[in-house]
């Protein structure tokens, strides 16, 4: 060590790999989950990060002592997965002309895709995080919004994966939901499970299977809730492999660029029942993809007021049995019900407009308002006198990437 500069000023010295660390599955979740939280507008701090991966690492078994995710790790972390601190400037990110001359790009090939095929209907499957932890909240000086995350009964690490799926015409089509779930140790049954209940055990299986007929939805489960190539397969094969034109019509799919939308079975899968798979130009779909134009910002404002409803609907029974109040999350079955409905609940005119922001169909598109979520001060004092308040994040300096929105800064935290 000594001979060498750039190791002689080093007091110890360990080869790499020998540190105890957290496994490539687990830091992809990690990764999914800030990828979410931005697509959201939620921002990311590294002391969040620092929080989900110590969660992570107890998942793993690893002990306290074993695994710091000190700053060292945060940094690797992000180098590994393309992240970086967010600079309201955006300097270094692609511009607004950039995302213009994908767009167009991307419009005039999926217009000649459907000219070429004679296709009729363009869909649009787009995957988003659900978390129910974090409200925004307004403030009054120039900082802009920000956001309240908020202690939430042990249930920081519960997500859901929704796969929302509409076509050009406006129609929206059932739910594809990935909720989190043990994996059982023994070989068999983890087969057993993946062939006969969504990847559920028996006993959890009982209480998620009629959760889909009430919701109108496919609801599958793993360690993660992520989605895998395994579920794009269920996907295709529910919403497009028994339509009674598959064999002399085609259907046009745009997907964004995730790898589990693309594997080989997938894509060839895709080939036999007459979907066409185009990828969503990657670092563009804030541009390039109807439900991230127009879909995720009302169906999340949606989603934030039924956990803003609750926490008042807590608050005021606290009050009313002069008890100490203490925030209790919402069940998995709400947690669906409440997916499902603001899916239901969104208008077939916003389906359609997001096809038309993203100039893949004739016709202009139109202004919508889209309000709600938004905590207000009677609330947010109840809850930080409850202490219910985690931490509250600026929007400046937090984690991002390569495909958050480009501008002023200020669109994503609207």
């Amino acid at each position: 060590m000594a001979s060498s500069a750039r190791t002689a000023s080093k007091r110890c010295w360990r080869p790499l790999g020998a540190g105890t660390t957290l496994t490539a599955a687990a830091e992809e979740q990690l990764a999914q989950w800030v990828l979410d939280m931005r697509k959201d507008g939620v921002p990311v701090t590294q002391a969040m990060l620092r929080v989900m991966a110590l969660e992570a690492a107890i998942d793993l078994g690893i002990e306290d002592h074993e695994f710091l995710a000190g700053w060292h790790w945060i940094h690797g972390f992000k180098r590994r997965h393309g992240l970086s601190l967010r600079s309201r400037t955006r300097i270094g990110q692609d511009s607004p002309d950039d995302g213009v001359a994908a767009l167009e790009a991307f419009s005039a090939r999926v217009r000649a895709l459907v000219l070429e095929h004679d296709i009729d209907l363009v869909y649009n499957a787009d995957q988003t995080g659900v978390n129910y932890e974090y409200l925004p909240t307004k403030t009054l000086n120039t900082a802009g919004d920000k956001t309240v995350w908020v202690k939430c009964g042990g249930k920081t690490k519960e997500r859901v994966t929704a796969m929302l799926l509409a076509d050009s015409n406006g129609t929206k089509l059932p739910l594809f939901l990935v909720l989190r779930t043990a994996k059982s140790k023994v070989e068999a049954v983890v087969k057993e499970n993946l062939t006969q209940r969504h990847g559920f055990g028996m006993t959890v299986w009982q209480s998620v299977e009629p959760m889909q007929g009430q919701n109108n939805s496919q609801i599958y489960g793993n360690p993660t809730a992520l989605w895998n190539s395994t579920i794009s397969l269920a996907f295709l094969k529910f919403h497009f492999g028994q339509r009674a034109d598959r064999a002399t019509k085609k259907v046009l799919l745009l997907w964004d660029d995730f790898s589990a939308h693309f594997t080989d079975d997938v894509v060839a899968y895709a080939k036999e029942i007459n979907v066409l798979l185009e990828r969503i130009p990657p670092r563009y779909t804030w541009i390039c993809q109807p439900a991230d134009v127009a879909w995720n910002r009302p169906l999340k404002c949606r989603m934030r007021q039924n956990w803003l409803d609750l926490i008042r609907r807590q608050l005021r029974t606290a009050k009313e049995r002069g008890r100490n109040f203490k925030l209790q999350p919402p069940s998995r079955a709400t947690v669906v019900g409440w997916i499902a409905d603001a899916w239901d609940d969104l208008p077939s005119t916003t389906i359609v407009n997001g096809f038309r922001k993203c100039c893949l169909v004739d016709g202009e598109p139109v202004e919508e308002v889209v309000s709600g979520g938004v905590v207000d001060d009677t609330v947010l004092s109840e809850l930080m006198a409850a202490s219910s308040i985690e931490e509250t994040i600026d929007p400046d300096g937090d984690i991002c990437n390569g495909d958050d929105s480009v501008g002023d800064g200020t669109d994503a935290f609207e």
